[in-house]
């Protein structure tokens, strides 16, 4: 068959990513956030609260059998829906506010998805090494070695997972109560289908799929271009002071190159396999992993930290023409924000 004749290949395969363990402050912040995030979900339908007899004591609970709604000292029947409708409303309009001052940066460090695939690399890191290592171990063919590593990594994945699906039921009904039925078989066959179908979903979208849910499933990558503005802090590249990039040996011959040794550590780092120093990209979540990746090499060839930061496309023009950078409360406090904020507060 000619070839100018055939039908080209619309789909390119997944290359997987492995990010490298990095530290620094944004690192730890997203421990921090995880930890407290995960503790919640997995805490609060243990939460006890009296209410009197013949009421339930949960803290968090939504009774559908009864059609009511209580978190804490508060109670939702369904005429009074609106106040659910109201805090989705504000859940939506906040989002907008944070991703016009701060960029994706719920993505980055609340989004479940970023959760949980941030625990799930723990847990292959844990398993199969750092990122040299499991990328070795991902195209060495199966022996002993891989099954044995591959299989603790998805069953510790599974673990998890069934423990964010029983989470999520436990909601539903009085907590301590369905964990017993739940093991004793006499839980309602509607539980345990939920429990399997979280576990799944969790199983091979933290697992498998991780960034192809945000570049693909999630609409709001493409969404976020309307929210986001000149103003808008992202994580950027200064170009202008890393370029041209090149190894220490080359200025050593008398080349004249940028800050930037085009070591890689930034794209290595990137749960989303991207370079940053190709600009703003979609698939960017804003997590700030490549920034502190980036310190640490400037840190140790003796260079000033910031070649990749959290900044506005407007601070790189102003440090191009010599002129001071906005301060970060300006580049908040504009009408965009404040606009949400009125409305935010409004509802």
């Amino acid at each position: 068959m000619n070839d100018q004749n055939s039908t080209p290949n619309l789909y390119a395969a997944r290359e997987p990513v492995f990010p490298r363990r990095v530290s620094g402050r944004f690192r730890n912040l997203k421990w921090w956030l995880m930890g407290v995030m995960l503790g919640i979900y997995y805490v609060t339908p243990w939460l006890r609260w009296d209410r009197g007899p013949d009421m339930p004591d949960q803290a968090v609970l939504v009774d559908l059998g009864n059609r009511r709604f209580f978190f804490f000292m508060i109670e939702i029947w369904p005429h009074e829906f609106y106040f659910v409708a109201g805090m989705l409303i504000m859940a939506g309009i906040g989002l907008f506010l944070f991703t016009s001052a701060l960029g994706r940066v719920w993505c980055g460090y609340a989004c479940p998805q970023t959760v949980w695939t941030d625990l799930f690399i723990l847990v292959e890191r844990w398993v199969e090494g750092d990122r040299n290592a499991r990328l070795r171990l991902h195209r060495q063919k199966w022996d002993s070695e891989k099954l044995r590593k591959y299989g603790l990594k998805w069953a510790l994945w599974f673990l998890i997972g069934m423990a964010t699906g029983g989470a999520w039921v436990f909601y539903f009904a009085d907590a301590p109560t369905l964990l017993v039925d739940l093991f004793t078989g006499q839980a309602h066959p509607v539980a345990y289908l939920t429990v399997l179908i979280l576990t799944m979903t969790t199983f091979f979208f933290g697992g498998f799929f991780r960034e192809q849910i945000c570049i693909y499933a999630c609409p709001w990558p493409r969404i976020q271009a309307a929210m986001m503005d000149e103003d808008t802090i992202t994580i950027d590249y200064r170009h202008w002071r890393g370029e041209p990039r090149g190894k220490p040996s080359k200025a050593n011959e008398g080349q004249a190159l940028g800050d930037c040794i085009d070591c890689m550590a930034c794209v290595n780092v990137c749960p989303m396999g991207i370079d940053i120093r190709n600009g703003q990209q979609m698939e960017c979540i804003t997590c700030g992993l490549c920034i502190d990746a980036c310190d640490d090499v400037m840190d140790k060839i003796g260079k000033p930290r910031g070649l990749v930061a959290y900044m506005a496309l407007s601070d790189q023009e102003a440090e191009l023409s010599g002129k001071p950078p906005k301060s970060v409360w300006k580049h908040i406090l504009r009408p965009r924000t404040m606009l949400y904020t009125a409305i935010w507060g409004g509802v």
